[in-house]
């Protein structure tokens, strides 16, 4: 059991769930899955370079950096700094879809990674943990919630599935010990606040 809740963690990692959220964009019905099929590979290439592949190179640099200077990185630390990267890294993908106005729902999701990864800083300050994990999937929650009311009716399922997958998720990092139920609610509904919000006026 323990060893299923740390795959499912891996698996619904936060440097993860915007490649699965733009990639059911694609495969579902909405507009997106009628663009040509090199747009939608360019797509999902650039939001894993920079919610995936960025962040995890810059991650693993630091920590070599410290391990050659006989120091392990603080976990606190080490959430920071992962948190401040992904803001860069969202600026710079939401100033490349910036390219085209019919990339703005892609825009939005980047600003929506900005204001989570800041909502996380700011929980830092008054709490020692923040589930990124669930401040992730409340975000993509949100994404899949406003664009069911926005009409996108056929994406009903991908929410119900996004929700399902939020309530095993919250479950896994609490059999593992990761956070209290508190922390994963105040992540869970935070993100999805504030990617609402993202989705709505910015």
């Amino acid at each position: 059991m323990k060893q299923l809740a740390k795959i499912l963690s891996i698996i619904l990692h936060p440097c993860f769930v915007p490649i699965y959220a733009i990639g059911m964009l694609m495969v579902t019905g909405t507009v997106y899955h009628y663009y040509p099929l090199r747009l939608q590979l360019y797509l999902v290439w650039a939001i894993a370079l920079y919610s995936a592949i960025l962040p995890m190179l810059t991650m693993a640099l630091l920590k070599r950096l410290h391990r050659l200077r006989g120091r392990e990185l603080p976990r606190r630390y080490h959430i920071i700094v992962m948190m401040i990267v992904g803001i860069i890294c969202y600026a710079l993908y939401a100033f490349t879809m910036m390219k085209a106005p019919s990339l703005m729902i892609f825009r939005k999701i980047a600003v929506a990674g900005i204001m989570c990864c800041i909502y996380s800083l700011v929980m830092l300050c008054f709490t020692r943990r923040i589930s990124t994990h669930l401040t992730a999937m409340g975000a993509a929650s949100a994404l899949f919630t406003m664009l069911n009311i926005a009409g996108e009716t056929h994406l009903f399922w991908v929410l119900l599935g996004t929700l399902l997958a939020s309530g095993m998720l919250a479950s896994a990092r609490l059999y593992l010990g990761r956070h209290r139920s508190l922390q994963l609610l105040y992540a869970y509904v935070g993100g999805f606040i504030v990617s609402a919000v993202a989705m709505l006026y910015i």
